[in-house]
């Protein structure tokens, strides 16, 4: 069984998400997976380009480097181990486009959603031909 953990730019510090995740893989040996989506940087960087202010370089890069350091962090003190170690994948994108296509490609069993519930969310998560779990 693979479960994925979806997060969004305000969720990468959501610990009961990731206390969510290690039950399940220990409830069911599952192989598990963080993939974080920052729309808000998908946003800046596409707000920069059509008013021709270009972001630094390394802004993207960066930014996904903070997003990785922090789920890594967070989950190192769910497991109680400081060298665990936890396969995340980080984005800049369009929620609904890039989970169709996370799926797609990686062809989860499970996906825990560790935001908040919107009107998107419900969209994305009913597009989506995964059973799907929101953690808030």
């Amino acid at each position: 069984m693979k479960i994925a953990l979806v997060l969004t730019d305000s969720s990468t510090e959501c610990r009961k998400s990731l206390e969510m995740l290690k039950s399940f893989a220990d409830s069911f040996s599952a192989d598990i997976e963080v993939f974080v989506v920052l729309e808000d940087l998908y946003r800046l960087e596409s707000a920069s380009v059509s008013l021709g202010v270009p972001l630094p370089p390394d802004t993207i890069k960066n930014a996904k480097e903070r997003a990785k350091n922090r789920v890594k962090t967070l989950w190192r003190h769910v497991v109680n181990d400081e060298s665990a170690q936890i396969e995340i994948k980080t984005i800049a994108g369009e929620l609904a486009q890039e989970a169709l296509k996370f799926v797609d490609e990686e062809k989860p069993d499970l996906l825990l959603w560790g935001c908040q519930p919107t009107a998107t969310l419900c969209r994305v998560i009913d597009e989506v031909k995964v059973p799907s779990l929101i953690i808030k």
